[in-house]
């Protein structure tokens, strides 16, 4: 077996659903995967570049995403 030299560093985030602080770690593809405990929504993080993360958030099973309403703001 081959020795691997891996170092695990934990990345801190706060649920976009409920806003409860989730702490994940990094797989060997790059991806951060952590579910809510309080809401049991998935979040993926992926570091894109240096200024650039995307962010996935997958709503729990049974649950929909609810759209947001748009308004019209008048132009003055």
């Amino acid at each position: 077996m081959t020795d691997l030299n891996i170092e695990w560093q934990s990345f801190s985030m706060f649920c976009s659903n409920c806003g409860k602080h989730l702490t994940g770690y990094m797989n060997s593809e790059g991806l951060i995967k952590v579910e809510c405990g309080r809401c049991h929504s998935v979040s993926v993080r992926k570091f894109i570049g240096r200024r650039h993360n995307r962010i996935d958030i997958y709503a729990p099973k049974g649950q929909v995403t609810i759209p947001a309403e748009t308004e019209e703001v008048p132009l003055i």
